[in-house]
């Protein structure tokens, strides 16, 4: 938190000048006791400046922006701060805009998302005085002054797996990836784990794409599964994963789906089909690791570097089960209390198999290239 100092002005009038030195010590003393507790008070109501920078992206776009927008929103009704969004309309507003935001006097400015990451990588540093913070990212290397808040995914990947291995009626259950990189593996391979640990008897399909922006592909990727007895499918891939969570749940299969509840924006909010076989999904809670990070400014316990939010701090989860409700019995949900109480405690450690005898179907890396 910026330092903030309140200055006050002794003044000492003639009427001090007959008292013994006793009674003018006391009442000195008596008039520094009440000086301190005005102090102290004024501190106690020091506001705090946050900023918010978004990526080109709106600010309701049901997705990176707008869950950052409710952690501040909340911080502000909870611990009283002063927010202010800073909109951003290409990527040539965001350098601008956290300096903007550095230079109003924010305690702490955070951007959204990957799109920013080169502009809070120079602004921070130049910036000394100022608390930085960029939303779903991480870095190698950090200034003093600069967080990234990351995210445990594969704790949420792992309570995926276990959901679709308690789920599964074919023993056979399926992944689809975008790309096949660590943020994706991250969620995959942990589901694979926890549906064969939840299932001994549960095959694992995965497919990664090699694409995020292919529906199309998602699509048939989740047909192939289902041809190959998949009834479940959980898709980390973007708008390729949509295609794939569409077809699945359209198609009788159970889905699950990831990073928001989608649920609500895939499916909005249940008017579109398919949305009573949307068992889950696998969810980053944006707005609680922001809120969070207010909070630290808040409690002047601000540190830099990485800072991933999982299970433990609610930075992750399962989405509620909505339209599927009814159909996952309460065995299934003790079975997902017993697994997140496990990660958290450190007895699940969600990168080691349960045992060796499994099935494992090595996963197809498609070329989305034409």
């Amino acid at each position: 938190m910026k330092a903030h100092t309140s200055h006050a002005t002794f003044v000492q009038h003639s009427r001090w000048a007959g008292l013994g030195g006793a009674v003018l010590l006391a009442a000195m003393a008596a008039l520094l006791v009440l000086l301190a507790a005005s102090t102290g008070a004024q501190a106690g109501t020091e506001e705090v400046g946050v900023g918010l920078v978004t990526d080109e992206a709106t600010l309701v776009d049901m997705s990176l922006n707008w869950f950052s927008y409710q952690g501040l929103l909340r911080a502000e009704s909870e611990l009283g701060v002063v927010g202010t969004v800073y909109t951003s309309t290409s990527s040539a507003d965001y350098e601008p805009n956290l300096q903007q935001c550095a230079d109003d006097g924010n305690d702490l400015c955070i951007s959204v998302g990957l799109l920013t990451a080169e502009a809070i990588s120079n602004t921070a540093p130049a910036n000394p005085g100022t608390y930085f913070a960029i939303v779903d990212v991480e870095f190698e290397d950090y200034a003093l002054n600069l967080r990234g808040i990351w995210f445990a995914v594969e704790e949420a990947g792992y309570l995926a797996g276990t959901l679709a291995g308690l789920m599964t009626q074919s023993d056979m259950v399926g992944g689809v990836g975008g790309m096949q990189i660590p943020v994706v593996e991250a969620f995959l391979e942990p589901y694979r784990i926890a549906a064969q640990c939840a299932n001994p008897d549960a095959s694992v399909l995965l497919t990664y794409t090699g694409t995020f922006a292919d529906p199309e592909l998602g699509a048939e990727v989740a047909q192939d599964m289902m041809a190959a007895g998949a009834d479940v499918v959980f898709a980390a891939a973007g708008p390729t994963g949509n295609g794939a969570v569409l077809t699945a749940t359209q198609s009788g299969a159970w889905a699950i789906g990831v990073d928001v509840d989608q649920y609500v924006t895939l499916f909005l909010s249940g008017t579109v089909p398919g949305s009573d076989r949307l068992l889950s999904s696998a969810v980053k809670n944006w707005d609680n690791a922001v809120y969070a990070t207010i909070a630290d400014v808040v409690s002047d316990t601000f540190t830099s570097g990485t800072m991933a939010y999982g299970l433990a701090a609610d930075g992750v989860g399962l989405a509620p089960f909505h339209d599927a409700d009814p159909f996952v019995p309460q065995s299934v949900r003790d079975e997902l209390d017993a697994v997140r109480q496990g990660i958290i405690d450190g007895t699940i450690d969600v990168y080691q198999p349960c045992g060796i005898y499994y099935l494992y179907l090595p996963c197809v890396v498609r070329n989305s290239s034409p």
